[in-house]
C-alpha cells in the first residue's frame, strides 16, 4: 500500500501522460510564435528549443516543492505547474539575452485580465511581464525567467520562457548533472560552491572575451588578434571537450582516463577544419561551442566497437598508411579508441569523412609548404617535391612504427615539424643527394 502522496503524484503523472501528444504540438507552436517575435533580433539569437516535462521531473518536482500540500487532487497541480512545457531561447552572448529581453517588452504591450502580457492581435499567449528581470536564482547567479500561459483564459497550459546565453546554456548543464541530481551530502561543501563560483566567473570571462571579439570584428577596425590569441581559442575549446567527456566517461564507466593531448588535437581540428585561426569568425566559436554543448545530452557508450560505414582509401601514400594502422588499433587499443570516439561524437558527418577529414589535417601539419620553401628555392621543382613526398613516407611509417596515440599529440607533431624545418634548412645548402638518405624523424618519443 502506498502513502497518499504517491498515489497523488502517480495520478498527476499519468494525467501528463493522457496529455502529453496535445503539450508537445503546443510547445512546438510556440516555438515558431516566439521565432516570429525575434526576427528583429536574429542576429542575436541562435536557437529556440521547447519540451514537455518528463515524468521523473514531474514526481520530483511535486515532492521537492511540496506541491502535495497545496494541491490535493491531480488536476490542481497539473493546471498550475509553471514549467509544464518549457522554452528555452538560445542566444550568443549574455549581452544579448538584455536585448531578446527588451524585445519582448516591446511586443508584448497589452494586458489580460490575468495580469499577463500579450501581443496585439494574439492574446493566445501571454507573458507575466511584472516581475523585474533578471531574476536571481538560489544559487546567486542570475536568469531571464518569463511565467508564460498558452490557450484561452481560464484553458490554459502554462510555460516557461528561458532566455539563456551560451555559457548560461553550458553552465546549467553542468549545474544540473553536479548539483541538482546529487542529493547527497558533500563533504567541504562551502569549498565545493566556492569552486563552483569559480567557474561560473570563468565562463562570464570567456563570453566577455568573445563578446569584445565579435564587436571588434564588426567595427573591422585593429585584427582580432590584439584582443585573443589564436592559441587561447584552441585551449578554451580543448577544456571544454576535456571536461564535457570526463563527465560522460565517468557516467558510462565509473572511471576517467587521462586524454588531455587528444582533446589538444581534437581542439585544433575542429577549428581549422571550419576556418583558418588568423581569421577565426566569433560566429564560428558559437556554433562549436553550441556543437560540444549539445552532446552535453547525449548517452555515450564507451564499450561498444567504433566502426566505419564505409571502407576507407586516401589518394596517397602518407594517408593510406597511417591510415591502416589507424583502422587496426581503432578498436584494440583503447586511448585510440577514447580519441576516436570523441571526434566521432563531436562532428556531425559521417565517420568515414571525419577520419579522412583528420588524416588530412595531420598530412598538413607536416606537409606545410613553408616547411619546404628552401629546398624549392634551391633544387628543382622536381627534385624538391619528390623528397618532400619520399619525407611523408618516412614520417608515417616511424609515426606507425611508435604506434601510441602520442604520434599526434600537439607537442609530438611541433617537435616533428622542427626536425623537418632543421633538416630541410640543412639540404638545402646542398646538391640534392643521389640515394635517398635514410632519416629518423620519429622513434618511440625519443628525437634524434
Amino acid at each position: 500500500m502506498k502513502l497518499p502522496v504517491f498515489e497523488l503524484v502517480e495520478k498527476t503523472a499519468a494525467l501528463l501522460r493522457q496529455n502529453r501528444s496535445m503539450l508537445e504540438m503546443m510547445a512546438s507552436q510556440l516555438q515558431a510564435i516566439f521565432a516570429v517575435v525575434f526576427t528583429d533580433n536574429a542576429e542575436s539569437l541562435v536557437t529556440i528549443t521547447s519540451r514537455v516535462k518528463g515524468e521523473d521531473s514531474l514526481r520530483e518536482k511535486i515532492l521537492r516543492k511540496r506541491l502535495y500540500k497545496r494541491y490535493t487532487y491531480p488536476e490542481g497541480i497539473f493546471q498550475n505547474l509553471s514549467d509544464l512545457i518549457g522554452l528555452r531561447v538560445e542566444c550568443r552572448f549574455l549581452e544579448d539575452e538584455a536585448i531578446l529581453y527588451q524585445s519582448i517588452l516591446k511586443q508584448f504591450t497589452q494586458q489580460a485580465e490575468d495580469g499577463y502580457s500579450y501581443c496585439p492581435g494574439n492574446h493566445e499567449v501571454r507573458l507575466d511581464l511584472r516581475s523585474p528581470q533578471p531574476q536571481t536564482q538560489n544559487n546567486g547567479f542570475s536568469i531571464y525567467r518569463i511565467d508564460g500561459m498558452y490557450g484561452e483564459i481560464g484553458q490554459s497550459v502554462r510555460f516557461e520562457l528561458q532566455i539563456k546565453a551560451m555559457v548560461h546554456v553550458f553552465w546549467a548543464e553542468v549545474e544540473h548533472e553536479i548539483i541538482y541530481k546529487n542529493n547527497s551530502y558533500m563533504l567541504m561543501d562551502s569549498f565545493m560552491k566556492e569552486l563552483l563560483s569559480l567557474a561560473y566567473a570563468n565562463l562570464s570571462l570567456v563570453d566577455n572575451q568573445l563578446y569584445l571579439i565579435y564587436k571588434q570584428t564588426q567595427a573591422q577596425s585593429e585584427p582580432v588578434q590584439n584582443y585573443v590569441r589564436a592559441g587561447a581559442v584552441r585551449s578554451l575549446f580543448a577544456k571544454a571537450i576535456s571536461d564535457l567527456f570526463y563527465h560522460k566517461m565517468r557516467q558510462s564507466l565509473g572511471f576517467t582516463l587521462n586524454f588531455r593531448h587528444s582533446c589538444d588535437i581534437l581542439s585544433r581540428y575542429l577549428l581549422e577544419k571550419q576556418v583558418r585561426l588568423v581569421d577565426q569568425s566569433p560566429v564560428t566559436v558559437i556554433e562549436l561551442m553550441s556543437r560540444i554543448n549539445k552532446v552535453m545530452s547525449l548517452d555515450i557508450d564507451f564499450e561498444e566497437p567504433l566502426v566505419l560505414e564505409k571502407p576507407f582509401r586516401g589518394e596517397e601514400p602518407f594517408t593510406n598508411i597511417l591510415a591502416d594502422h589507424l583502422l587496426a588499433q581503432m578498436n584494440t587499443d583503447y586511448e585510440w579508441n577514447i580519441f576516436f570516439r570523441m571526434l566521432f561524437v563531436l562532428e556531425p558527418g559521417n565517420n568515414v569523412e571525419d577520419f579522412s577529414a583528420l588524416l588530412l589535417m595531420l598530412r598538413d601539419r607536416i606537409a606545410d609548404p613553408e616547411l619546404y620553401e628552401p629546398l624549392y628555392r634551391a633544387w628543382s621543382r622536381e627534385e624538391a617535391e619528390g623528397f618532400k613526398q619520399y619525407l611523408l613516407i618516412v614520417a608515417a611509417h616511424q609515426m606507425v612504427a611508435d604506434g601510441s596515440v602520442q604520434i599526434i599529440y600537439e607537442d609530438t607533431l611541433d617537435q616533428m615539424r622542427e626536425r623537418i624545418r632543421n633538416l630541410i634548412n640543412e639540404l638545402a645548402c646542398h646538391e640534392p643527394p643521389k640515394d635517398r638518405p635514410r632519416l629518423q624523424l620519429w622513434q618511440g618519443g625519443d628525437w634524434n
